[in-house]
């Protein structure tokens, strides 16, 4: 608990001498407790410290779980520097997780992105056992860092699988007859720009296939509360930028700076448009 305590205070020296002091009296830490630590030492940049504990974490005989990997594939896509990216995959490959595998062995696109569905599946059949907050944070991290990467069409497609199988249940609802809401706010930018291409562009296939337009669709993005400075929310400016680049007909309403609405219809001629199953690839 003190260990916890003191990271989230943000005070890393005091965590790590709490956990030292677990140790030297006999105590073993959880893998919980040594998550908490290890996300403490990778927002300050420590990652010599992050080596040692997860080294430490592997002579106790603790496993890393699926968190700790997304803790660490998360600081791998925010590195400030390739020295820093390098020693973030020597991290992940450390802790030994079959998550880094699977990372490992992504396969490209490819014409349909197939390959990388079939892969991405696989995985999360093999991790059914895990819960789905677990499941929904790795999948975040995986299509954050993909996209990032330059990988986008890999990134739409993990993105794909992972809504099939549910792991986003609340990302995309019908709140009404043909008015549809996008809920972005639990996402990093990464991911939220990805999840919002890929599902207007499956707004636009159906309404091809069935000539049925959404009457209107919200797009939640969040406005930034939990940031440290409020109305900075990085996943808003970036859904922003997305869709004034693609001139999407949206406006807000009572002052809510982080829904974007599209009705009507402008929405309908917009999503008539070709380039709207190419969004993602920007």
């Amino acid at each position: 608990l003190l260990v916890d305590l003191w990271g989230k205070a943000g005070n890393v020296e005091k965590a790590w001498q709490w956990y030292q002091a677990m140790l030297q009296a006999g105590l073993r830490p959880n893998v919980p407790t040594c998550n908490s630590l290890l996300s403490t030492f990778l927002k300050v940049h420590r990652l010599s410290e992050a080596y040692n504990l997860l080294q430490s974490m592997l002579a106790l005989g603790l496993q890393s779980s699926l968190q700790t990997y997304t803790l660490l594939l998360s600081c791998c896509t925010d590195a400030r520097s390739n020295f820093d990216m390098g020693f973030c995959g020597q991290l992940m490959a450390v802790s030994g997780h079959p998550a880094h595998m699977f990372l490992l062995r992504m396969p490209p696109a490819g014409p349909d992105g197939q390959k990388v569905r079939d892969h991405v599946s696989n995985f999360l059949d093999f991790m059914h056992s895990e819960d789905r907050e677990s499941k929904r944070g790795l999948m975040d991290a995986v299509v954050d860092f993909l996209h990032k990467s330059g990988l986008k069409e890999e990134a739409g497609s993990v993105w794909e699988v992972a809504a099939v199988k549910n792991v986003y249940p609340e990302a995309l609802r019908e709140k009404s007859c043909s008015y549809w809401l996008i809920n972005l706010h639990v996402m990093s930018e990464g991911t939220a720009v990805t999840a919002l291409c890929r599902t207007l562009a499956w707004f636009r296939k159906q309404m091809l296939v069935s000539g049925d337009c959404p009457s209107r669709i919200d797009i939640v993005t969040g406005w930034g509360r939990r940031s440290r400075v409020t109305g900075t929310s990085m996943v808003r400016q970036a859904v922003e930028e997305l869709l004034n680049v693609f001139k999407f007909p949206f406006f807000t309403e009572n002052g809510n700076s982080g829904c974007f609405v599209g009705c009507g219809e402008p929405l309908k001629n917009w999503l008539l448009e070709s380039y709207v199953e190419r969004m993602h690839l920007l």
